[in-house]
């Protein structure tokens, strides 16, 4: 395992002959460890993953008082991201962390392949109602209604109470993230997202279209809001077709996204 210069970014399995990186960011309470195993399926990349502050290689840090704080953690190792061609995925709260990191290293002539995103409202658009100003027990139905929830942590009042301050924290700056009116990438965006996700409305979804000056492309799998994980090989197997396409620099349809 090696990391960036901060540890704000992690390599579990270094692939120094891959052409480009893949750098995913994780959803609300994630860490780094959530994408330890895609190199796995991945294998003609270098997948990098991303932690906040307050876990993991991180973890002796106050949390984040907002996306751009977060942002800024990369942006302060930006000689990696003109390194190599690279990627960036993100899943839901990591969805906006990515997109916000694609507009910040465009304004310094550093553009990547392309964006992935998945199981989030477009950037540009404000949260409908912000969860993290309910109670706490409002707080804890609503994320089980909306499935932002894993099982594993569900069933563990022990995990409850070690991530619930972890996934607050990262859902308070998801509900007020936000970008500028008008601001685009010039990379393609990808989106995935579920059937069962409540997360988001289709209107929602689709307004990722504006949120590039390339090509906009969306794809929804079946499940509810961790259907990367309950569909993983299914969707790795989609997004290594995407990633094929971006790295040789062939926009043309996608014949199995």
């Amino acid at each position: 395992m090696i990391f960036g210069k901060n540890k704000s970014l992690a390599c579990f399995s270094a692939n120094p002959a891959a052409e480009y990186r893949l750098i995913c960011f994780p959803c609300a309470g994630g860490g780094a460890s959530m994408y330890r195993r895609w190199s796995e399926f991945l294998p003609d990349a270098e997948v990098w993953s991303a932690n906040y502050p307050g876990r993991e290689s991180l973890h002796g840090q106050p949390f984040a008082k907002s996306a751009d704080e977060i942002v800024d953690l990369f942006i302060d190792q930006a000689d990696f991201f003109s390194a190599k061609p690279f990627v960036l995925y993100g899943h839901s709260f990591g969805s906006m962390i990515a997109f916000l990191l694609a507009l910040r290293l465009q304004k310094q002539g550093v553009y990547p392949l392309g964006l992935c995103a998945s199981a989030r409202r477009a950037p540009q658009l404000e949260s409908e109602f912000n969860i993290t100003d309910l109670s706490e027990e409002q707080f804890l139905k609503e994320l089980e209604r909306l499935g932002g929830l894993p099982e594993a942590i569900r069933a563990s009042q022990e995990m409850m109470d070690f991530y619930m301050p972890v996934i607050k924290a990262d859902l308070t700056l998801n509900d007020h993230a936000v970008s500028a009116p008008g601001q685009t990438i010039s990379a393609p965006i990808y989106l995935y997202s579920a059937t069962e996700d409540k997360v988001a409305t289709a209107d929602e979804l689709n307004a990722w279209k504006n949120a590039t000056t390339s090509r906009f492309e969306h794809k929804a799998f079946e499940g509810g809001h961790f259907f990367i994980q309950d569909s993983v090989n299914e969707f790795l197997a989609s997004l290594r077709t995407v990633l094929a396409t971006l790295t040789q620099g062939d926009d043309e349809e996608l014949i199995a996204f």
